[in-house]
């Protein structure tokens, strides 16, 4: 007999509740089988956690792998492959986490505290940020004990999707890859935009309802409306927003997520002189016209940010310069930064066109590009603007600007402080701003390692007979939790 999925708690069972009773006034009750075609908000660049930014890759590595804790749509953590909080001793300089006992990964290996010991001593070998406060991790017979070099909240720490537990620790290759999560990854067509997962039958949690889900991206701004206009997909980000006047072929209901996707312009290598120089960022940051950018979505929630910091977290983007730019300061600015600085002089940057890059899986990109460029215009700079597949956006060396995503739990700084410096290429200043989120504050406004935009939320519409859609801290769809219904008298 097929296990149960655990019932969702919190918010997320709240909106399961909601969806239920949208169901046309009829009883209906969950079962097993069946597939459900969704979408990412671009490709995935990989399935390893630890490098996992955009919100494509975050929401492929919570399907597939599990963390130690879990963060609800509340920012709650609950613990998850943790058998309980962790015990931290009287100075709370050491922790011991207990593990459940029983977990397999999709291979039918056994989950041992190696995996976990092994698995986050990578996190702090590859991305230090991630996990700061934390000094080793040793495997023992029931767990885990952390060392720490101070006071932290371990449990939120290791409810971060980059924190995820893999097969000995070891970085999951595009054609193995092995978790414990909900989901076995069945097959992964780049060229055909397409992510088939499968339903693992022994996550320990619980087997998903649905046997397949499918995850798709487009490079068009209308390809995935259509799939779910015509009933060839069951859920959409664009959904009937994209088609005025018209309704879908099903009727749709919509669930929104919290505001915890970021929007940022990233720095390329390709002209560091120019893009490297705080003067040149600092311009392009009081030039931008971010309030433009609330004509990009279809429906969302947007906010208009100079902070990398969601307000959830203590940050501000209500700041009225960064709605809709100062042009004369921003020219002020860049004119004062060349005397200093002889790449930034107005007859060198004339004769030097910055290259924007953006993600060809998202479309939407490309306006969010075009008005990133309109700030360059205002400081008399050319440029022009490409679109390049997912892997050229990730190496930055080919362009001048990027435009980027970054998604962390709305409620804690620390991640989105330590992931603001390290997606703009500093691994020390991620660490240090992991610790001490004040002075990251005073350190992010002088050197600007990404532009923030703004954060939006993510607005997914499905069809009334999938049940189970949901949101966590971070944004991502509780794709794991979907699942038919039947109506009452039905088989």
């Amino acid at each position: 007999m097929r296990a149960r999925r655990r019932a969702p708690s919190g918010l997320v069972a709240l909106a399961a509740l909601a969806g239920l009773c949208r169901a046309a006034g009829a009883e209906t009750r969950p079962r097993y089988g069946g597939t459900v075609e969704a979408s990412l908000l671009g490709a995935p660049a990989g399935f390893d956690p630890v490098t996992a930014q955009a919100h494509a890759d975050l929401t492929v590595v919570g399907l597939v792998f599990d963390t130690l804790y879990t963060a609800g749509a509340d920012g709650a953590v609950q613990p998850h492959l943790a058998l309980a909080a962790p015990v931290f001793d009287a100075a709370r300089t050491a922790a011991h986490i207990a593990i459940r006992r029983g977990v397999t990964f999709h291979d039918g290996a056994p989950l041992a505290a190696s995996d976990v010991a092994d698995s986050l001593e990578r996190v702090r070998a590859r991305a230090g940020w991630l996990l700061a406060p934390v000094v080793s991790v040793r495997a023992t017979s029931d767990g885990i004990d952390v060392i720490l070099r101070a006071p932290a909240d371990l449990a939120a720490l290791l409810a971060l999707p980059q924190t995820a537990i893999t097969r000995r620790g070891i970085a999951p290759g595009p054609t193995r890859v092995i978790g414990t999560g909900p989901f076995a990854v069945e097959s992964f067509d780049p060229a055909g935009k397409r992510l088939a997962l499968r339903a693992f039958d022994n996550h320990f949690a619980g087997r998903p309802y649905l046997d397949r889900l499918v995850l798709s991206w487009f490079d068009t701004p209308d390809g995935e409306a259509r799939r779910f206009e015509t009933g060839a997909a069951q859920l959409s980000a664009r959904g009937e927003a994209a088609f005025a006047g018209a309704r879908p072929k099903y009727q749709a209901s919509e669930v929104e997520s919290p505001a915890a996707l970021l929007l940022f312009v990233g720095f390329g290598k390709l002209h560091p002189q120019i893009t490297g120089a705080p003067g040149f960022r600092a311009a392009l940051d009081l030039a931008l016209d971010r309030g433009a950018l609330s004509t990009i979505t279809t429906g969302e929630r947007t906010l208009p940010t100079r902070s990398p910091l969601p307000v959830e977290a203590g940050g501000n983007p209500f700041d009225p310069a960064g709605r809709a730019g100062d042009a004369d300061r921003a020219r002020a600015t860049l004119a004062d930064a060349g005397k200093r600085t002889p790449a930034l002089a107005p007859g060198k940057l004339a004769q030097t066109p910055l290259v924007i890059f953006f993600d060809q899986t998202r479309p939407d990109d490309r306006e969010i590009a075009l008005r990133v460029s309109r700030g360059l215009d205002k400081l008399g700079i050319a440029f022009t603007i490409q679109a390049v597949p997912t892997a050229a956006l990730a190496a930055h060396t080919a362009c001048d600007l990027w435009i980027g995503q970054l998604a962390a739990p709305v409620t804690l700084p620390a991640a989105w402080w330590g992931a603001a410096f390290a997606a703009g290429g500093d691994d020390k200043a991620a660490s240090a701003g992991a610790l001490d989120p004040a002075a990251a504050a005073a350190e992010f406004a002088r050197r600007l390692p990404i532009v923030p935009l703004m954060f939006r939320s993510l607005l997914l519409w499905h069809r009334t007979d999938v049940h189970g859609l949901a949101f966590d801290a971070s944004g991502r769809p509780s794709f794991a939790d979907l699942y038919w219904f039947t109506p009452k008298g039905r088989p």
